[in-house]
């Protein structure tokens, strides 16, 4: 079984659950959306849209801030793992994925997602207007969910059409903000995966599993703020040289034993 794999699946399901959930009856675990919510009573906010939300305002609103920082400080621990454990749209594209498989792309990544992050920051400021928190597909998934279909609904088969045409993750790869904020913040991350290069046997099965093209243990800056620490290519290695591993003082990484064991 690919151990992982399960693991994602069940937390993405959880996820999905826990929005779904609210539509039936209140609760006391979770209430509001992907964008802002309440968990345990404790105050979410996603942190480009509290960033958006601040520079159209022009005011620093500090409940707001404090509502992001949960997601902050994950980010800054671990990168970008909302993206491929908790994000709606992923787990969406993965469920396209199991009526048409994507094409492989294997294009090199770009900057461009930080682009489009810094370009919808500046928009915000401009003109006053959270333009990308109103168009996120996270935001639509969530009014879909909620609400039920509505415009919505084309944007997001754009979106799985251009997975299916384009490659694997196209988006996330491409031009998604939310992804390469959590990416800079993850930038010096205290866990993520690395490889143990004295056992691996160079087979390329793990840069096969990744869909976010990535060099496994590289630490090449996109390959770095790429990672969402999906598992895939800890799945797929054969040797086990491939492993949530934490950073020291002096920058080096170590077999991180605790991730391991809460897996199993």
């Amino acid at each position: 079984m690919k151990k992982w794999f399960f693991l994602r699946k069940v937390t993405q399901f959880i996820a999905i659950g826990a929005l779904c959930i609210q539509i039936w009856y209140s609760n006391p675990i979770w209430f509001g959306t992907y964008l802002s919510a309440q968990f345990f009573m404790v105050s979410l906010t996603d942190p480009l849209a509290a960033l958006e939300v601040i520079l159209a305002s022009k005011e620093l609103w500090l409940p707001l801030l404090w509502s992001a920082l949960p997601l902050v400080a994950i980010a800054l621990a671990m990168g970008r793992i909302f993206c491929s454990w908790v994000c709606p749209l992923h787990t969406l594209l993965e469920a396209a994925a199991l009526i048409k498989t994507p094409k492989v792309n294997r294009s090199a990544n770009t900057y461009l997602p930080y682009f489009i992050m810094a370009g919808c920051l500046l928009l915000a400021f401009v003109f006053s207007l959270p333009f990308y928190t109103m168009l996120s597909p996270i935001g639509m998934i969530s009014r879909l969910i909620v609400f039920g279909a509505g415009f919505e609904v084309v944007l997001l088969i754009f979106i799985v059409l251009a997975e299916w045409l384009s490659g694997q993750k196209t988006w996330c790869r491409n031009f998604c903000p939310l992804g390469a904020l959590y990416g800079l913040l993850g930038r010096w991350k205290v866990i993520g995966i690395t490889i143990d290069h004295a056992d691996c046997v160079q087979c390329g099965r793990c840069r096969a599993a990744c869909t976010m093209n990535i060099q496994i243990g590289s630490n090449e800056l996109l390959d770095v703020l790429n990672c969402t620490s999906c598992g895939a290519c800890m799945d797929v290695c054969h040797k086990k040289s491939v492993y949530f591993s934490w950073r020291n003082q002096k920058g080096g990484r170590k077999h991180c034993e605790f991730v391991e064991s809460s897996a199993r």
